[in-house]
C-alpha cells in the first residue's frame, strides 16, 4: 500500500517531466512529418532515390516512437528511449541525405565535396537541430533534478573537450613541432613533454568516461530494486508500523 507522502512525491515528479515529455512529442511530430516530406522527396522527383526512401521510412518510425514516448507509453527508461530515437534520426539524415546529393548532383566531386553539401542542405541541418534537442531532453529525463548528476556531466564534458582540444593540436598545428627532429637539449625537453602531454590525455580521456558513467549510475536504483515501483516499495515498507511479535 502506497502511503500519502509517497504518492504526492510521484505525483510531483510527474509533473516535473510533463513538458519534457510535451517538448519530446512536438519534436517528435516534427520529425515524422519532415519524413513524411523526405518519402515523397525521394520517390516524387527524378532522379529518385530508392536509399533516401528507406532511410526516411526509418526516420518516420523512429519519429512515431518518440510520440509514444511523449504520450507517455513507454514509463521504463523514457530517457533511454528518447536518446535511442536521436541516434536513428542522427544516422539516417547522414545516409539519406548524403545519397541523395551524391545522386541528384553529379558534379558533387569528391566524398569531402558532398559532405560539405550535405552540411549546407536545410533538412539536414533542421534534422541535427530535432538531434540536439533530443539529446537535451532526454538528459532532463534520464537526471531530473539532481545536482549530482548534472554537476559528474558537466565534468565530464570539460575532461572530454580539453582532451578533444589537445588531441586536435597534436594531430594538426602542433604535429610538425611534436615530430622534429632531436638534436640539442630542448629537443630532447620537447620529446618528455610530449610524453607527459600523452599521458595527460590519457588521464583526461579516463575522468571524462568516469564521470559521464557515474553521471548516469548515480539515477540508477538500488541493486535489487527495479525503478519507481521498488522505489515506492521502499517508501511503503519503511512507513508501515512494524508488526508486532506474537507471545509464545
Amino acid at each position: 500500500m502506497t502511503t500519502k507522502g509517497g504518492q504526492n512525491a510521484e505525483r510531483h515528479a510527474a509533473d516535473h517531466m510533463q513538458p519534457i515529455r510535451i517538448g519530446v512529442l512536438v519534436v517528435s511530430a516534427i520529425v515524422a512529418a519532415s519524413a513524411l516530406w523526405g518519402v515523397w522527396d525521394a520517390v516524387g522527383r527524378e532522379p529518385q532515390v530508392w536509399a533516401l526512401l528507406g532511410f526516411e521510412i526509418v526516420t518516420l518510425v523512429a519519429g512515431v516512437l518518440g510520440i509514444l514516448v511523449g504520450l507517455g507509453k513507454f514509463r521504463e527508461a523514457p530517457a533511454l528511449s528518447v536518446f535511442s530515437v536521436a541516434g536513428v534520426v542522427f544516422a539516417s539524415a547522414m545516409l539519406g541525405r548524403f545519397s541523395a546529393i551524391v545522386t541528384r548532383t553529379p558534379d558533387s566531386g569528391s566524398g569531402t565535396q558532398a559532405v560539405r553539401q550535405m552540411l549546407r542542405d536545410p533538412m539536414f541541418d533542421g534534422r541535427m537541430l530535432a538531434v540536439g534537442v533530443f539529446g537535451v531532453l532526454a538528459l532532463f529525463l534520464a537526471f531530473g533534478r539532481d545536482s549530482r548528476s548534472w554537476k559528474a556531466l558537466f565534468g565530464g564534458i570539460v575532461s572530454a573537450a580539453l582532451m578533444l582540444a589537445g588531441l586536435a593540436w597534436a594531430m594538426g598545428p602542433g604535429r610538425p613541432w611534436l615530430l622534429g627532429p632531436v638534436e640539442t637539449a630542448a629537443d630532447v625537453a620537447r620529446v618528455i613533454g610530449t610524453l607527459v602531454g600523452a599521458m595527460v590525455l590519457v588521464v583526461l580521456a579516463s575522468i571524462a568516461v568516469h564521470l559521464l558513467v557515474r553521471a548516469f549510475e548515480l539515477r540508477l536504483p538500488p541493486i535489487g530494486v527495479s525503478g519507481a515501483a521498488g522505489s515506492r516499495r521502499a517508501v511503503a515498507r519503511k512507513s508501515d508500523p512494524a508488526k508486532p511479535k506474537k507471545s509464545a
